[in-house]
């Protein structure tokens, strides 16, 4: 076999690797939380969840940003962020909008949703709270709204509203 192919079979067997592991980590975060709401009562739960999910957010702002090589001051730029992790997940969506000050989108898959069923708590507040600590870590006129009957409630989709002031 030719070193090129072999590097190439090496790249494609690294980055399948890393979709299941971050694939993973989702799962993880999702049953955590169902764990901790079962176990503590779910304000208890919510209160652990959105101090880890806001480091994280915060944690990975810089790393995201510089890998994707975002525009800080355009929301159509930081927007590669959330294409980014929806890839790393597999959640499906389509942009409605993405301009430099807004950017809309409509989420029509998340391979999270059903566990999630009876949870969508886990959705409005803590994905809620994770990418408003990343985005906010990186513009602080930031902000975010999450619309519609959501996935996770047996909805057609979430509409992440993004904006920039």
């Amino acid at each position: 076999m030719k070193p090129h192919l072999i590097l190439a079979y090496m790249i494609k067997i690294v980055n399948l690797f890393i979709h299941k592991f971050f694939r993973f980590i989702g799962f993880f975060a999702v049953d955590l939380y169902i764990a901790l709401k079962n176990a503590l009562g779910k304000d208890r739960a919510l209160e652990i969840m959105r101090n880890l999910m806001t480091f994280l957010g915060r944690a990975r702002a810089p790393i995201m940003a510089k890998m994707l090589k975002v525009d800080l001051s355009d929301m159509a730029s930081l927007s590669k962020i959330q294409d980014a992790e929806d890839f790393i997940l597999g959640v499906k969506g389509i942009w409605a909008e993405r301009g430099k000050n807004l950017a809309i989108k409509d989420e029509l898959f998340c391979p999270f949703a059903k566990r999630l069923r009876g949870h969508s708590e886990f959705c409005q507040i803590l994905v809620r709270d994770f990418e408003l600590a990343t985005f906010k870590t990186l513009n602080q006129s930031y902000e975010l709204s999450i619309e519609g009957k959501l996935l996770s409630e047996g909805g057609k989709y979430c509409r992440f509203i993004h904006k920039i002031k």
